[in-house]
């Protein structure tokens, strides 16, 4: 049976995409090839054995071994949210460096709502997964924010701008008629040219695609986009006739994980 490094299970509030402000559960792997400047969550990028899972439940928290297959992964959201019928939400880290894990995973956890969170730079492992998936929140990206990828054992990622135009449209066709949204992470510093590249490939791959809008949290050295170009970013994305929505990350906001 596969296993799967995981970070930790916890009962909180989504944040951000298509379904922020919904009640989740939500199952953090460890292990992403990538490395964008803005991570919230850089503590997931390397897979360290050791390091133990965190496990919240009703009665509090507890440590776990990190490797887990997925039958005890499903017993931990079974305790997370008792009896319960909230989605579940898994993220990363970069959960599609484990096919494997999560095609099982995913079985296993019905008739709850399953819902991915990816970069969308494994096309590949997504094509095995979007049928049975609930939700996809695409993250769409600009290949600027990206430091060169490091590889996760084999697996690795898209190392230019010409890598991630084909892996974007590739996963962008995957999810065109799925339960998905498309999250672009708005950093400051940029323009809305920059974003014309990702904007033709959504109406090109997939017009009929929630678009969200996403300005980054500060933190970590960065700073949140300015007003005027967040403003005309909506603009040009509905003059293109894409559904879009401006969401910034409420969690933060709000003070849950």
């Amino acid at each position: 049976m596969s296993e799967a490094p995981v970070l930790e299970v916890f009962a909180s509030i989504q944040g951000e995409g298509a379904f922020v402000g919904q009640p989740q559960v939500f199952v953090r792997l460890a292990g992403c090839p990538l490395r964008c400047a803005w991570c919230d969550t850089p503590h997931s990028w390397v897979i360290d054995p050791l390091r133990p899972a965190r496990i919240a439940v009703a009665g509090g928290e507890r440590s776990e071994p990190a490797l887990a297959d997925p039958e005890r992964v499903a017993a931990w959201v079974e305790e997370a949210d008792p009896g319960g019928a909230r989605p579940v939400s898994v993220t990363g880290g970069e959960p599609l460096v484990h096919p494997d894990f999560l095609e099982v995973l995913v079985g296993l956890l019905a008739p709850r709502r399953v819902h991915l969170e990816t970069a969308g730079a494994h096309p590949e492992a997504l094509a095995r997964l979007v049928g049975p998936l609930a939700h996809v929140s695409l993250d769409v990206k600009l290949p600027a924010d990206l430091a060169p990828p490091v590889p996760v054992g084999e697996v690795g990622a898209p190392q230019d701008a010409s890598e991630w135009r084909a892996v974007r449209r590739a996963a962008l066709e995957l999810v065109a008629d799925a339960d998905a949204c498309a999250k672009l992470p708005v950093a400051a510093g940029r323009t809305v040219a920059d974003f014309e590249p990702l904007l033709r490939d959504l109406v090109a791959h997939a017009p009929r695609l929630r678009v969200v809008l996403q300005p980054i949290t500060p933190g970590r050295g960065e700073r949140a986009p300015d007003r005027a170009l967040l403003l005309a970013l909506v603009e040009r994305a509905e003059a293109v006739g894409l559904t879009t929505r401006l969401v910034p990350q409420v969690h933060p906001l709000l003070g849950v994980d």
